[in-house]
């Protein structure tokens, strides 16, 4: 795919062509992408390979040939190194944000991107956040104290149309002692591309805007900021590969955790081929 300088915006080529069918599907539908998305999740695929296997046990060479693949895709899927090189990978395109990172003189907003939330007036609202809405919060507030004057903008919608992952995050910084003259929402977006372009519209391009999501996640965030004509600094957190080991033998083993990095691995991969080829 050939990427214009002039605009920012990669051409249309033969990558959109081949991609056609399945971003029609995204444009009649949205949950038949999510589905499809699913089935290249690292468990969904494996059982896939061995149904495909058992249905095609008459003819042995196959069957057999699909158990290996289920088996090695399984092993890959679950140890290192695959895992941890492909998230450590894409948590390692943005170091840590330093606060004199940021423009002199301009005001800062910090935009926290919605990470996931659930509505139970049993619980306080930071118990209602995700982990990884959670993170960036937590990391949303350790910058904004850190950068006097600066705005902490929180984002997100409710898919149940009850309080949304704006109002959500708002009043976990509340509870955590953040004034509430500094905090901004923008209740709208359902995904990271309306983040960027519900942002620009809310509060234009003049002040310098500081994006806070989970570092596996930011590639992809900066690359459709930037596709809405934004100039973000990135501050990633929520960091999956740690350097730091307290048994490196122990990390070779397979695990659940590896299982679940990969699909996170996989989602972001997804996504940025979605958002490059299918939009």
């Amino acid at each position: 795919m050939e990427y214009n300088t002039k605009t920012g915006r990669h051409k249309e080529g033969k990558g959109r062509f081949f991609f056609a069918p399945l971003r029609l599907c995204g444009k009649i539908n949205p949950d038949l992408k999510t589905m499809i998305v699913q089935l290249f999740m690292p468990l969904p695929l494996f059982f896939l390979l061995v149904l495909a296997a058992v249905i095609t046990a008459r003819r042995k060479r196959l069957s057999r040939v699909l158990m290996l693949v289920a088996a090695v895709w399984l092993v890959t899927v679950s140890a290192s190194p695959v895992p941890v090189l492909l998230a450590g990978n894409l948590e390692g395109m943005y170091g840590i944000m330093q606060p004199e990172a940021v423009a002199q003189g301009k005001t800062v907003h910090l935009l926290v991107l919605g990470g996931g939330h659930t509505n139970n007036d049993k619980l306080p609202a930071n118990n209602q956040l995700s982990l990884a809405a959670l993170g960036r919060l937590a990391e949303g507030i350790r910058l904004q104290r850190q950068i006097p004057g600066s705005l902490l903008i929180t984002s997100g919608w409710s898919s149940s149309g009850r309080t949304t992952q704006a109002e959500m995050l708002a009043r976990t910084a509340i509870l955590l002692g953040m004034d509430a003259a500094l905090i901004r929402m923008q209740v709208k977006p359902q995904n990271t591309k309306m983040e960027a372009t519900e942002y620009k519209r809310a509060f234009g391009d003049t002040a310098q805007l500081v994006i806070v999501t989970s570092a596996i996640h930011m590639p992809r965030a900066m690359y459709l900021f930037r596709q809405a004509e934004l100039n973000p600094v990135a501050a990633p957190t929520n960091h999956i590969v740690k350097d730091e080991e307290k048994n490196p033998y122990l990390n070779w083993l397979p695990s659940a955790g590896k299982i679940s990095m990969m699909e996170s691995v996989i989602h972001e991969y997804m996504g940025m081929i979605y958002a490059r080829w299918m939009e």
